[in-house]
């Protein structure tokens, strides 16, 4: 929850000037919906038929949001500047393994003015991969050194990482790909852009205890509070932190040159 709020409050600051939005990987609807019963207008593109159809029925009513069936990595069917804003929050990155860069290749090409775009933090996924590796073996397996060297996972890379995905996603954790905040800017200036922020995102939440936590999340000042103090400790302690245990570890905002 700290970190999908984050994410809305980078994205209110830049909201300004925009009136068409892509969402790509726009999942059930988290960002696309409540922006286009704001009266932007949203095109909702998810590689997944079930994503889809569940946003649709969420989004039954509201007129200017439209729903696309695509891959993140080949946005072909849109013209280059095709959008004032374009989101891509994490998924439709990470998850295109060795082909995320297509992906963001693709999301800044077709962004007019602004890009706002999230990936998974690559300091935090080594973490919970040693760790994995430790429990189920009892020692640090070969599977950390490919994310090490290459931020890359696959599930076929070493039969290992079988035990590792065992009980997530029906046993399959499939490809993915992570970044450090100076990789991930670094792409973004190879596609074209102006990287205005490019920083580990909620890093601070790792270091609070969960009662702690707890009572933020209970207290709407005590949260208001805690997310402005996230943003400072990101941006001004820790930008290379490990983010927030979940995904989306890693946050860029950057506007077309």
């Amino acid at each position: 929850m700290i970190n999908r709020l984050l994410r809305w409050r980078e994205l209110e600051r830049n909201l300004k000037g925009v009136k068409t939005i892509l969402d790509v990987g726009g999942g059930t609807g988290v960002f696309s919906i409540p922006l286009a019963k704001r009266g932007f207008k949203v095109t909702h593109l998810d590689f997944s038929p079930r994503m889809l159809d569940i946003a649709r029925s969420k989004a039954k009513g509201i007129r200017n949001i439209s729903f696309v069936e695509g891959n993140s990595t080949d946005l072909s069917m849109f013209p280059s500047r095709s959008f004032d804003l374009v989101l891509n929050m994490d998924g439709a990155i990470s998850f295109c393994g060795n082909r995320a860069h297509d992906a963001i290749r693709e999301s800044c090409r077709v962004a007019r003015k602004k890009l706002i775009a999230a990936v998974s933090n690559k300091g935090m996924m080594i973490s919970v991969v040693v760790g994995a590796s430790l429990e189920v073996s009892g020692k640090f397996m070969r599977v950390v050194e490919p994310i090490f060297s290459a931020g890359e996972w696959h599930q076929e890379h070493f039969p290992e990482n079988r035990k590792i995905s065992k009980g997530a996603t029906q046993d399959y954790f499939g490809a993915f790909k992570v970044f450090t905040p100076a990789e991930f800017g670094g792409l973004l200036r190879k596609y074209g852009m102006r990287v205005k922020r490019c920083a580990s995102l909620g890093s601070l939440a790792n270091f609070l205890k969960e009662d702690r936590l707890k009572k933020v999340m209970a207290s709407k000042k005590l949260l208001a509070e805690f997310l402005g103090l996230c943003e400072r400790f990101d941006l001004e302690v820790m930008p290379d932190g490990p983010g927030t245990r979940n995904r989306s570890g890693v946050l860029a905002v950057a506007v077309k040159n």
